[in-house]
């Protein structure tokens, strides 16, 4: 709790006056800000030019509340007593009874500015916890006489809570014997031996005064602890908060949700609202989440207005909408096939269950944190909602794609002859393939180029498979022999021009023009592929399987499966090492990556195997199996013009658009003057309902065309956007540091990026205190994990964990000390100023800590904490490594020092924005110096030019709502500024 005294003029810049301007204008209004527009600074003026009375809320997330309002009001020493409901003076978050405290202390307390949490604005009733007895039980024959007279005594009154039961013993026995009640601890020891014994379990019920209802025994949140008056013969809420701040007021935009009913309920007893919000929707993914475009994947930090993605109909949709998020809490939703998609809380997901598909009812909208919630045990609230049923199998579906409309181009080799050729044929030298099937020869040789033809070669006799060289069939052509590759080869030249040519099995891979081609080519290198190396089994439906030792080829299958509209999972075969052959010689196996899939189509075109298959009566779909916090990363939301508002993004996951529910929001300012008093009049003015088939019920409102133009012009008085455009900022110098890879090391990053498999040896002692080695191959998956391990490899460290072995998790080699090197020769040669190093992998700051502080350089990883933000800023801290997630908005570091390296630069705009802003921002006075580390030849060269690229993406925030104002509204403002001065005196006295 602080006080500050002696206020200073805030200065602000013309953005901020505009926005102070009309903040201070209009009573209830919302500002929509960009990064660094300073919206905290600014709600500070615009409370310092009206001088409200009585307390002062500010709603927002626990970093902001507890760094940047503080750090502002006692830098501007505004004269505001505040207090923090969320953590204690030492930063530490609150216990539950401390906080209950601080509520109840809020009817006493002088004026005062409160923070609080969204979440802790009002919470759901919860079960309590109560000692109860095991029907039957009967205490053990060496049980003490005060254990078996609290079971008797537990028994006999019902479930108790502890203290509830201590208290009771304590005065039973006072009264039977007249004399000194046991100590509280042996009682709570007696009690532990009851639950050692099994004789007392712990068991869950609805409160006792509401039976699960609500009410302040059960539900602890602010709204809900806060006294109840009969007013007018009604129960009323005292609120006592006169004026009220939401930071990052989209946290309020679903209506059906207990913070926003909460907040609606007491909104009539406030007399200015004041929202802060970057976007009025954020039903995000991170920024380096892929999007499908109809020419390939684009993270969605570089999606723009007007470029198209790919809907769940397989249909290219206009991306009409961009709303940058800045840092969110990020979770990962987990599907049944392995796959993943990083987003946040209020992303949107359109999802059916078994019991809905069988009453033919269309998809539900649910947002992420929607599907985290258990089913409840209330009688007052049954819901069977959560991500499991009651057998423990996943509840929710998402729906699979249609097959993907692409643009078709050329190919210098037939779908299906490549196709071939990369499931049973050699690229290595001459090309040639191997098959048991005539049909499939027949094939192949209609799909040779023109002058082409197959020469049969003699089989092995433990073989039933004939081997077919492609040759031009001319002397010197493509056979065995003396003169051989004398005639050209067109096949041999189409293999080189991909870069097929002299790959390996386990090197195989599909090039891109065909991956991204027409649905005709993909099917048919498809069927090429299955008809060599696929299988099929009938059952309800065909599931087929494709095997190969090749990862990247196993990755590409995959994408033609999903592209078609098919499910795949994807599973290992332990074959490494040596297997013994047919012929009884000994081969050296390698791990073998099986796909099982299903498709609407049939994926063979050799009869034996196609007349196998059949068609399944639906085409499976992704269960959710879990939704688990990966931590905080930068967002963005895009609106597609797609009907139902599905785009694709990784692995061909069908995910919702931003639906842009403002209603909830602007109702908390106007009360439902501009968008309607109700959720069913804003619909039915901007919104078509789309019914579930056979009924009057909407399964989904899909916005008017005109609806976000004529939404945003009826809620231009309420709200508006401002930007910074006159920031003055010392110097900012963006140094490019090069470091040099040994040519060994280089050559091995090229191997791997080309490969996606990397050999280690490792050197170890063994249980004879031999020293011996070992080879372990790190594999990238696809080409997402292999950005990622290209990352760790270029700074130094590459994970090694095996994702089917848990014990293995967080394992990495070093590879390289290069950076960490030039780091330390950076670092030194700063002249004794502190230095912040951003790094991306925990193995990173590892080993940095690690060599620096062997070097003597007091090195320490950033914590959070507003206590090591303070001795940053009090220059205490030497060298200070931060993770670019955990330098999000309001972290003011700028004091500290002005010397920032980034050991591994982000693909991510908002991070790289936002870690340098915490130097270079208002206040800095040195020249801000960002030295970027670029180890040569890798493709952290390619990344300078990805950021510079992303940069306009930032540049187009929402510019729907002006800051203009007419003579009369500046007059009415000069008016009323002048009965303001007359309660400036009074209001300072009250709140110093």
């Amino acid at each position: 709790m602080t006080t500050a005294t002696s206020p200073a003029p805030i200065s602000l810049m013309p953005h901020q006056q505009l926005l102070h301007d009309f903040l201070v204008d209009h009573p209830f209004a919302g500002a929509w800000l960009d990064i660094g527009a300073g919206k905290c600074l600014t709600t500070l003026a615009v409370l310092q030019t009206v001088r409200p009375l009585g307390h002062i809320l500010v709603i927002a997330p626990v970093a902001i509340a507890r760094s940047t309002w503080i750090d502002e009001i006692e830098k501007w020493g505004f004269p505001i007593r505040t207090k923090s409901l969320i953590v204690d003076e030492n930063d530490r978050k609150l216990p539950k009874a401390k906080r209950l405290q601080r509520f109840q202390e809020v009817a006493t307390d002088p004026p005062t500015m409160y923070f609080v949490n969204q979440e802790l604005l009002t919470q759901s009733p919860q079960e309590t916890k109560l000692l109860t007895p095991v029907p039957g039980a009967v205490p053990p024959p060496t049980a003490s006489p005060e254990v078996r007279a609290i079971l008797g005594l537990l028994q006999a009154q019902g479930p108790s809570g502890r203290e509830e039961l201590i208290d009771t013993y304590r005065s039973v026995t006072v009264a039977r014997a007249s004399g000194r009640p046991p100590a509280k601890t042996a009682v709570r020891a007696w009690i532990q031996e009851l639950l050692k014994s099994a004789l007392v379990t712990w068991e869950a019920y609805d409160c006792r005064t509401c039976s699960g209802a609500g009410c302040a025994q059960c539900r602890f949140g602010l709204v809900d602890q806060l006294p109840i008056q009969n007013i007018n013969g009604q129960n009323t809420i005292i609120w006592p908060f006169q004026t009220v701040i939401i930071d990052e007021s989209q946290g309020f935009k679903a209506r059906d949700s207990q913070r926003f009913q909460a907040l609606a309920t007491v909104r009539p007893a406030m007399n200015r609202l004041i929202e802060l919000t970057g976007t009025p929707a954020p039903n995000a993914l991170t920024l380096d989440s892929p999007i499908l475009t109809p020419t390939g994947w684009k993270p969605m930090g570089e999606v723009q207005i007007g470029e198209f993605v790919v809907g769940a109909d397989g249909q290219p949709t206009e991306v009409v909408g961009v709303w940058p998020q800045g840092d969110k809490p990020i979770f990962r939703i987990t599907f049944s096939d392995g796959t993943f998609v990083d987003c946040t809380e209020d992303h949107l997901w359109a999802v059916n269950s078994r019991s809905r598909r069988g009453k033919e009812l269309d998809p539900l909208v649910i947002p992420t944190g929607e599907l985290t919630k258990a089913r409840s045990r209330s009688r007052a609230t049954d819901l069977e909602i959560g991500l499991m049923d009651k057998n423990g199998a996943p509840r929710w579906t998402i729906p699979t794609v249609s097959s993907v409309r692409m643009p078709s181009q050329n190919v210098p080799l037939d779908p299906y002859l490549l196709g071939v050729l990369l499931g049973d044929g050699n690229i290595s030298h001459c090309p040639s393939f191997t098959t048991m099937d005539d049909e499939i020869r027949q094939y192949v040789e209609d799909a040779l180029p023109s002058g082409m033809r197959l020469s049969r070669k003699t089989p092995r006799k433990d073989s039933k498979a004939h081997a077919y060289y492609i040759t031009t069939g001319k002397h010197g052509g493509s056979m065995p022999g003396p003169r051989r590759g004398q005639a050209p080869n067109p096949v041999k030249k189409a293999l080189k021009e991909l870069g097929l040519y002299g790959r390996r099995s386990w090197e195989k891979f599909i090039p891109e023009s065909y991956m991204w081609n027409d649905e005709s080519v993909r099917l048919e290198l498809l069927r090429g592929l299955c008809d060599t190396d696929g299988s099929s089994k009938t059952g309800r439906g065909s599931t087929s399987q494709f095997s190969t030792s090749s990862p990247q080829l196993a990755a590409g299958v995959k994408h033609l499966i999903w592209s078609l509209g098919g499910y795949v999972t994807q599973r290992f075969e332990q074959r490494e090492g040596p297997q013994k052959m047919p012929s009884g010689q000994f081969s050296m196996m390698r791990r073998h990556y099986v796909l099982s899939f299903g498709l609407p189509v049939n994926p063979f075109r050799l009869t034996r195997k196609a007349s196998s298959w059949e068609k399944r009566w639906r085409v499976r779909e992704r269960a959710i199996r879990s939704i688990e916090p990966v931590g905080t990363a930068p967002a963005q939301c895009i609106t597609v013009a797609a009907e139902v508002g599905l785009f694709l993004t990784k692995d061909f996951v069908v995910t919702h658009n931003s639906l842009h529910d403002l209603w909830s929001q602007v109702y908390l300012l106007d009360q439902g003057r501009a968008l309607g008093e109700n959720i069913t009049a804003y619909r039915n003015r901007w919104f078509t309902p789309k019914m579930v088939p056979g009924t009057t019920t909407p399964a989904k409102w899909i916005p008017t065309p005109n609806a976000e133009a004529e939404i945003h012009q009826a809620i231009s008085h309420l709200v508006m956007s401002a930007r910074n455009t006159s920031l003055q900022l010392p110097a900012l110098s963006i140094q490019d540091v090069n470091v040099t890879l040994p040519p060994d090391l280089l050559q091995a990053y090229k191997d791997f990026k080309r490969d996606l498999v990397l050999d280690i040896v490792q050197t170890f002692t063994d249980d004879d205190g031999k020293l011996t080695q070992s080879v372990e191959s790190i594999v990238a998956a696809n080409q997402a994990v292999l950005t990622s391990k290209l990352m760790q490899f270029a700074s130094g460290t590459l994970y090694s964990a095996d994702p089917d072995d848990p014990t293995t998790k967080g394992r990495y080699e070093v590879i390289h000390d290069k950076k960490i090197e030039m780091t330390e020769y950076l670092v030194r040669n700063n002249g004794g100023d502190p230095v912040l190093i951003a790094y991306h992998f925990k193995s990173d700051k590892e080993q940095l800590l690690m060599r620096l502080r062997r070097a003597g350089i007091d090195a320490q990883a950033f914590d959070s904490s507003r206590h090591m933000v303070r001795r940053w800023n009090a220059k205490q801290i030497p060298v200070m490594l931060l993770h670019p997630a955990a330098a999000g908005h309001g972290l003011n570091l700028q004091h500290g020092g002005s010397t920032l390296i980034w050991y591994t630069l982000p693909f991510s705009l908002e991070h790289y924005l936002q870690t340098n802003g915490r130097l270079f921002r208002t206040g800095q006075t040195k020249p801000v110096t960002v030295h970027r580390l670029i180890a040569k030849g890798t493709q952290d060269e390619r990344i300078p030019s990805v950021l510079a690229g992303k940069q306009q993406v930032q540049d187009d925030l929402i510019e729907a709502v002006s800051g203009d104002f007419n003579a009369e509204q500046a007059l009415l403002a000069a008016l009323e500024a002048e009965i303001r001065e007359d309660l400036n005196d009074l209001w300072a006295s009250k709140r110093v």
